[in-house]
């Protein structure tokens, strides 16, 4: 008896439609969240520091206010998904639950970070728009006679730099559910028999 063994196939565990569709919104819209804030902190506000503080602080509010409008609705979506996939997985305490479990709870922990640590940040940012607002945006001298630690540039500085840990938070988040999705990938050996007559009659 001849046989032939192709070893490396691969195949993936049969989702649902439903289920494949969650969770590709919860990848997408984290990893969406992960970029998005990474965006702001490494590419906008070195961007934006080059302006003078009443046009930067008009700018900064542009942007926290996108933030503000986009970012809950996307941690909600992949936040939802994630813990909905941890309570539904058939096998507790597996590697896939706590996974899920990591990725969800990495994102709920992104709502008290932003209130307390970005938070007293945001809320000096939008006074200095609202005080900055009737001064001409090409002001240079606006705020000549303030403390270094508390002018427009530190503090949006400052706001990018925090910023950060919600960039790694949801990309921590992003990685976990994306090694769940891989982590489905298996590696099974297929043989193939080339058979005899006789064998092919059970003798």
């Amino acid at each position: 008896m001849a046989a032939l063994t192709n070893k490396g196939l691969f195949y993936t565990e049969e989702l649902g439609t439903t289920i494949r569709i969650a969770q590709v919104l919860g990848l997408t819209s984290t990893a969406f969240l992960a970029g998005k804030t990474f965006a702001a902190s490494f590419a906008a506000v070195p961007a934006l520091l080059h302006a003078p503080a009443p046009l930067l602080a008009k700018q900064w509010k542009t942007l926290f206010d996108a933030d503000k409008l986009v970012n809950p609705v996307v941690s909600a979506i992949g936040l939802g998904v994630f813990s909905f996939f941890a309570y539904r997985d058939p096998n507790p305490g597996s590697r896939h639950q706590i996974l899920y479990t990591t990725a969800a709870a990495l994102l709920a922990t992104s709502i008290p970070y932003s209130l307390l640590l970005l938070g007293p940040i945001s809320a000096k940012l939008e006074q200095k728009a609202q005080d900055l607002a009737s001064t001409s945006l090409t002001d240079t001298a606006a705020e000549s006679g303030m403390a270094k630690e508390e002018t427009t540039h530190v503090l949006v500085d400052r706001w990018a730099t925090v910023n950060l840990g919600r960039t790694l938070l949801s990309f921590v988040a992003a990685a976990a559910a994306t090694w769940v999705a891989v982590d489905r990938l298996e590696v099974v050996p297929a043989v193939g028999k080339l058979v005899g007559g006789a064998d092919r009659m059970g003798h």
